[in-house]
């Protein structure tokens, strides 16, 4: 069985031992694509590639598509689908997942790195100044904040503001479980018109429309707004003439949509200077520990997958 890595970089060792039980394993190092995807009848990706049809036209033994990631905005999964190719994801994961916190973490930390200015204040020092009265910031406590979302990661965000003494609201079109004292709002417009606070942590299937459209970024002033979740939740456009005009407390976005193609990059970068806004490379889930263990997790997956059909010789 060949098995390729397309990303290997500090792929986990220990993954790919368990890997190299199992067949050939072989690394993208650059070069020929169409080359290294050919034998391939296992392919491990991350978020660097958009596996659509034409990238799937190269690999025409591949059975098993690998990805540690619960969103698979960087897959066509009809595509897929029309290929036979098998997804192998974290999708559907619940219990496992649970134990996953980073992307939790990295919300809230900008939570606060919004509400304390420390872009403006880290830049400032750099700089040679030292006046802490140009960056007078907001606590979270006794805010009020508003959760879009409230699954794996919704919840732990909100569990986390919750323990820093704010108020927690949620929109969720499930019927989920809350914590005590939580409140359920009927939609994202009465969560913005009643909630400083607004953090986007809903699930993204592609060919939906944004939850943050024009009418509800239209709605946004002196808003503080973080979106960990995924860039196409958000209408870009309309969120960056917002941010031009000043109309918000504060922006932090770990995410973009069409993050492998373009993404107005260089607007956002002009966008934040001078402002609070601050743009992370959608590293939520980009710990050493989180992608060692959520790597070993995927390869005992397609080791169980295997297990259950015909092995592939």
């Amino acid at each position: 069985m060949q098995i390729g890595l397309l990303e290997p970089d500090r792929f986990d060792p220990a993954a790919i031992a368990q890997l190299q039980a199992m067949g050939r394993v072989v690394l993208y190092e650059g070069g020929d694509l169409h080359a290294f995807l050919k034998p391939l009848q296992v392919l491990f990706v991350r978020l660097a590639h958009q596996i659509d049809a034409a990238f799937l036209a190269k690999a025409p033994a591949l059975r098993y598509l690998c990805s540690p990631t619960t969103g698979h905005t960087h897959l066509d999964e009809s595509a897929l689908a029309l290929r036979g190719i098998q997804v192998v994801s974290l999708r559907g994961e619940q219990a496992f997942l649970e134990t996953i916190r980073a992307t939790p973490e990295h919300t809230l930390g900008l939570v606060l790195a919004l509400l304390r200015r420390y872009r403006g204040a880290f830049s400032h020092v750099q700089a040679g100044g030292w006046d802490r009265d140009l960056f007078r910031g907001e606590e979270l406590y006794g805010q009020r904040v508003g959760i879009v979302g409230l699954g794996r990661v919704g919840f732990r965000v909100a569990s986390y503001c919750d323990a820093f003494g704010a108020s927690i609201s949620y929109v969720d079109t499930r019927d989920v479980p809350a914590g005590e004292g939580w409140q359920r709002l009927a939609g994202v417009q009465q969560l913005i018109s009643t909630h400083r606070i607004i953090i986007l942590c809903a699930s993204y299937v592609n060919g939906d429309a944004p939850i943050m459209g024009k009418l509800e970024i239209a709605l946004l002033r002196d808003h503080y707004l973080v979106n960990t979740a995924r860039g196409e939740l958000v209408d870009e456009e309309a969120l960056l003439a917002a941010i031009e005009a000043d109309k918000l407390a504060g922006v932090a976005t770990d995410v973009l949509s069409h993050e492998t193609g373009t993404n107005h990059l260089s607007r956002w970068n002009a966008a934040a200077i001078n402002r609070n806004v601050i743009l992370t490379p959608h590293i939520g889930g980009a710990t050493v520990t989180a992608m060692a263990r959520t790597e070993n997790f995927i390869v005992k997956k397609l080791a169980q997958t295997l297990e259950g059909t015909e092995r592939i010789t």
